[in-house]
């Protein structure tokens, strides 16, 4: 039987270095769960355009890692950056961390 607990999510975020000296930066969200969960990311509490390349790998059967790469211009606009997990067995939940320098 599949544990029903609410996953836990870990949300990096780039240094602001790197965000000052390389043009494209990436956030990782790992979200810690039995099941596989959908990964969702929301910037300023809007999904993020099409454009935007998400790349989602389930590393193993109890974690879930997705990638957000985006301009480092992009990412100097934005005020928070928020990672959602979604699966049929748990209510939604969200990491959001606030990334204005």
């Amino acid at each position: 039987a599949f544990p029903s607990s609410t996953p836990s999510i870990d949300l990096e975020t780039p240094r602001f270095r790197t965000v000052m000296t390389q043009t494209e930066v990436t956030a990782t969200c790992v979200v810690h769960s039995a099941y596989d969960a959908k990964v969702s990311w929301l910037l300023d509490g809007k999904d993020p355009t099409s454009r935007t390349p998400v790349n989602q790998a389930s590393s193993t059967t109890q974690s879930i890692s997705s990638n957000l790469t985006l301009p480092s211009s992009q990412w100097k606009t934005l005020n928070t950056i928020t990672c959602r997990a979604e699966h049929r067995c748990f209510n939604s939940t969200e990491k959001t961390s606030n990334v204005k320098g």
